[in-house]
């Protein structure tokens, strides 16, 4: 090893062990932050995912598990991300769930489209999958064209994150960053966002697999009905 490496890797072990230092400080301001009910309603958002793939290979439906899996880990990156104040990194993993979602939908029916994807030989706009959505047959309702034009604000929103398209949307210009302590406003606004996009996509999955909810195993089938309010559960058929 040379000098300079030699040096690098001594400033290296003192320096890592300092960020785990201040991500441990974070982790448990974040810890005690949430109060039991929210804690529980992130918590159950992180795991939305998993119960699909759950559920969709219950009723058969197996050759989307890579996506449906890449899908939890968004969900389940942005929730531990935010206990380290990764806000923006966490947004950024919540426009991923909300892109990888609606081409699960599209490419459960078209194959050929989905074997072409999986060898990087196709790729599809936002707008053009929305279009279709908004289209199908399951899909065909005023109230479910309104959740999926509310999907593309929230996916336009998040998507600031991504592009950095102003300085507020900067990591390192969040209260939380420059203080290094956790900031109700920042952790506020990315649990809202967190929230909404689990409630959307977990809303838009069960009124296109409606027809299927009841052959659901019982378990999965309650987590995936306990964020939808009355009127989310009348638009899918069930009795609140």
């Amino acid at each position: 090893m040379n000098f300079m490496d030699s040096q690098l890797l001594t400033i290296a072990k003192k320096d890592i062990p300092l960020y785990f230092r201040d991500f441990k400080v974070f982790w448990d301001s974040t810890t005690s932050e949430y109060t039991d009910k929210e804690l529980t309603n992130c918590y159950a958002t992180s795991i939305i995912f998993k119960n699909w793939l759950i559920c969709l290979n219950h009723i058969g439906i197996k050759n989307l598990d890579g996506i449906i899996k890449e899908i939890h880990e968004d969900i389940n990156a942005s929730f531990f991300h935010s206990y380290f104040g990764h806000y923006r990194s966490a947004h950024m993993h919540l426009r991923s769930v909300i892109e990888l979602s609606l081409q699960l939908l599209y490419f459960y029916q078209h194959e050929v489209e989905y074997q072409q994807w999986r060898e990087a030989n196709f790729r599809i706009k936002h707008e053009e999958l929305t279009n279709y959505l908004k289209k199908h047959p399951r899909l065909k309702t005023k109230s479910t064209k309104n959740l999926i034009e509310g999907i593309t604000k929230n996916w336009s929103n998040l998507s600031k994150y991504i592009h950095a398209e102003a300085p507020i949307y900067f990591q390192t210009n969040l209260e939380s960053a420059q203080t290094k302590q956790i900031s109700k406003a920042d952790f506020g606004i990315w649990k809202s966002n967190y929230l909404k996009t689990g409630y959307q996509i977990n809303k838009l999955f069960l009124l296109f697999f409606k027809a299927d909810i009841n052959t659901f195993p019982n378990l999965n089938r309650e987590l995936l009905l306990r964020n939808m309010k009355n009127k989310d559960l009348n638009e899918l058929g069930i009795k609140s």
